[in-house]
């Protein structure tokens, strides 16, 4: 919804202005230069283009991991291998392993609450807000309810949590693009290997929990 724009003529040959948009919820400045042969509608356009509202629409986030800086794309694509190794052993020797599964749950768990600490940081020097910091601290209660859910349940919590945090967090401004692009491949394959493991649970063997805990979550 367009709050205010400014009422000089568009036929002059450029200037700035502040246009003023309603985008989910937040008013957002966006500082934009234009020229005569733009009008509203086409900034609005341009606007809307630039912003995530569908589920699809965040992958196009991904043709800007080549942009991403070594460390964080490397610790973060290292940070797949705790997620993928557990569906792929209990493939390879045929048998479901509940104490395997645990361990990955628990490293989801770790991973959710990193998220969270993730938008808490941002947010440290720029925001006071309440709305904002409540946020930052449900990935930390979404990763300690996906540990006491009962049964496959608790697998399916944490896929879906982190598919909901990451929709939400890439359709917001502030991150880098590199940053939404390596978010949402992270979040991907983490989310495959947790249907992975839950898939595996219905059709392989299952070998007896050694621990009491995993025996009644898993």
């Amino acid at each position: 919804m367009l709050a205010s724009f400014p009422c000089r003529s568009l036929s002059s040959l450029s200037f700035r202005r502040i246009l003023q948009v309603h985008a989910f919820g937040n008013h957002t400045n966006i500082r934009t230069t234009y020229s005569n042969e733009f009008t509203k509608n086409e900034l609005l356009r341009r606007h809307n283009k630039e912003h995530s509202s569908t589920y699809f629409d965040q992958f196009r986030y991904l043709r800007h991991i080549k942009d991403a800086p070594t460390v964080p794309l490397s610790f973060g694509l290292l940070g797949l291998v705790p997620f993928a190794a557990v569906p792929l052993y209990m493939y390879s020797t045929g048998v479901y392993s509940p104490d395997l599964a645990f361990t990955q749950l628990a490293y989801s768990a770790s991973i959710l609450s990193y998220i969270g600490g993730i938008r808490w940081g941002r947010l440290l020097e720029e925001s006071n807000d309440w709305k904002q910091y409540a946020y930052a601290i449900l990935p930390s209660i979404a990763a300690w309810l996906a540990l006491l859910v009962p049964g496959r349940w608790s697998i399916l919590w944490a896929l879906t949590s982190f598919q909901g945090f990451a929709f939400y967090d890439v359709t917001r401004p502030g991150y880098p693009l590199w940053f939404k692009g390596l978010r949402v491949l992270l979040t991907a394959v983490s989310s495959l290997t947790l249907f992975a493991t839950l898939t595996l649970s219905f059709v392989l063997r299952k070998k007896e929990a050694k621990t009491k805990n995993t025996n009644r979550t898993m």
